[in-house]
């Protein structure tokens, strides 16, 4: 049995750790990949987008309840949290899940997946505009690339329902972008992670209500398997995925794992093309090279400006121990 040296054994670790990350983001991607499938499924059985988004939240509370009574996790937060918590949940996560449920609709479900995918663009945009990050000629360019990439799902789109698709996929991008903006923003990532079941509470009963008056609540018109879907997605999504992104970012790191999650809109497009058979026309497939790769790039940018900043910021440690 070989001996290893305590250089060998970190070694060892950190390629374990990596390998961990990849396995959990790819979990996590594939489950959001396989949402859109489930919603159009329900969608056929009498579903309405605004009931599965409120079912999806309905169903996860119990779950997340019961994950954080057995972990001992201490659910009181401050009013200000509280406020916080609504507004990320109603108008990012609520308005992100109603958008896309919508857009499932108009257009195949891999097309709304690949054109959400344009949220990177939305984040550097919001970056430049409340933190007053700089934005590289080079990253401007990977930018205007990545929304360039929706001109090629125009191909064959008659009518104005397909164009209407395209905007609800495209503001879903906006309204996830805000979502993980205000995550950082109203700083919800310092508090426990499983708290954030005040968002799923706050966005069930908006959806409740906002469904009862358009009257769009159709929870006895869906057959018994749409309940069925609802709730895989609202553990699969609200749940699983989240959970497994989570522990993907521990091992990886957010900047790495972004370019693991490129999984989710590959998971979407292949299976609805096994499940659906929806054709993938070469202009769809370079519009997915062209956002997808753009996001890739964009990612990778973004990695090696976090490089250089903490190589700056270790220098200049150095420095003034030297002082």
């Amino acid at each position: 049995m070989k001996n290893f040296t305590r250089s060998e054994t970190k070694k060892e670790r950190v390629k374990m750790d990596k390998k961990k990350g990849i396995f959990y983001t790819i979990v996590s991607a594939t489950a959001f990949g396989l949402t859109p499938l489930l919603c159009a499924s329900a969608n056929k059985l009498g579903a309405t987008p605004e009931t599965l988004v409120f079912l999806r939240n309905l169903f996860v509370i119990p779950v997340l309840f019961i994950v954080c009574k057995a972990q001992k996790i201490d659910l009181k937060m401050g009013g200000t949290d509280l406020k916080h918590a609504f507004i990320v949940g109603v108008f990012g996560m609520t308005a992100t899940a109603l958008l896309l449920y919508n857009a499932y609709l108009y257009l195949p479900v891999g097309t709304v997946t690949t054109l959400h995918f344009l949220y990177p663009v939305f984040v550097a945009l919001i970056g430049l505009v409340v933190f007053k990050e700089k934005i590289s000629k080079v990253k401007g360019f990977v930018l205007l690339i990545a929304t360039c990439g929706i001109f090629f799902f125009l191909e064959s789109m008659e009518g104005s329902n397909a164009l209407l698709g395209i905007v609800l996929s495209v503001l879903s991008g906006g309204t996830y972008a805000f979502y993980m903006s205000g995550i950082e923003i109203f700083k919800l990532n310092k508090i426990n992670s499983y708290k954030l079941l005040y968002l799923a509470i706050f966005s069930a009963i908006v959806m409740l209500g906002y469904s009862l008056v358009t009257g769009k609540l159709s929870l006895s018109q869906m057959a018994p398997m749409a309940y069925v879907y609802a709730f895989i997605i609202g553990i699969g999504t609200s749940f699983l995925a989240v959970y497994t992104l989570q522990l993907g970012i521990k091992y990886l790191g957010a900047s790495t794992a972004a370019i693991f999650c490129m999984f989710e809109p590959v998971t979407a497009v292949v299976g609805e093309l096994i499940v659906f058979g929806t054709p993938l026309t070469p202009m769809k497939i370079m519009g997915c090279i062209v956002i997808l790769g753009s996001v890739t790039l964009l990612t990778v940018l973004d990695k090696k400006a976090e490089a250089k900043e903490a190589k700056v910021a270790l220098e200049a440690q150095a420095e003034a121990g030297k002082a």
